[in-house]
């Protein structure tokens, strides 16, 4: 069942759309029907929901694996915690006030590939686990 995995599946579900409707009401707000129309909101906007779409989906298919390989429940929870707060993270650094490079943005994308690596490694262990 993943209920893990689901869990944080479905918080990501919910910033990515709210990081979608942010880039919808930019466009709306600003007559852009596609792209940017170089503004630099809308541009901030569409990255920061692209990021996070580019990222999310396989820190998700390595927590999936994990839990489906008998990962450790603990880790699995704090690598979808720091995945969120990451996600989150990054995309207020994206699109909040003095969004140009700062410290949440760095942050973000850190917890990020924290979660990756350490998720990745994770799954290597326990498969070689399986096959040793």
């Amino acid at each position: 069942m993943f209920p893990i995995t689901a869990l944080y599946a479905a918080l990501c579900g919910l910033l990515i759309l709210a990081l979608s409707f942010n880039v919808v009401r930019y466009r709306f707000g600003r007559g852009v029907s596609l792209g940017d129309g170089g503004d630099i909101h809308i541009n901030r906007a569409v990255r920061a929901h692209g990021n996070a779409v580019e990222y999310v989906p396989l820190a998700l298919i390595l927590i999936g694996l994990l839990e489906g390989n008998n990962g450790n429940a603990w880790a699995l929870n704090l690598y979808g915690l720091v995945l969120v707060l990451g996600r989150l993270a990054h995309a207020w650094g994206m699109v909040g006030p003095g969004s140009e490079v700062n410290s949440f943005r760095k942050l973000g994308i850190v917890a990020t590939w924290a979660v990756l690596l350490a998720a990745s490694v994770h799954l290597l262990v326990i498969v070689g686990l399986y096959r040793g």
